[in-house]
């Protein structure tokens, strides 16, 4: 039985895969193993190998942290004290941005 950490990048694997539009099959065949295996692997009937999630990341171009996006629950980048996230930093020129068109 494959645990949950494993099953939940099964679940990025396929989703990135599929975002990009791009067959099981293909995928497979670019990684040199059977479309039975990575389809193992996204179901997560089974895990994958560091060397797998190396020509997945080539192959389907995305950042290899992709696919441990939910392992450790929901992402939240920590900021040092004193900085911006892009969101509040957005809130704050379209604040601005309404400001200024108040005046006009």
């Amino acid at each position: 039985m494959v645990n949950e950490q494993a099953k939940k990048i099964g679940e990025r694997i396929k989703h990135i895969r599929m975002q990009k539009n791009l067959p099981q099959a293909v995928v497979a065949g670019s990684m040199g193993v059977s479309q039975s295996l990575l389809s193992s692997i996204e179901s997560g009937r089974c895990s994958t190998t560091v060397d797998n999630l190396i020509k997945l990341h080539e192959i389907l171009d995305c950042p290899m942290r992709d696919f441990f996006v939910d392992i450790d629950g929901a992402y939240a980048p920590k900021l040092p004290q004193g900085c911006f996230s892009l969101e509040e930093l957005a809130g704050a020129l379209a604040s601005l941005r309404g400001k200024q068109a108040e005046r006009c």
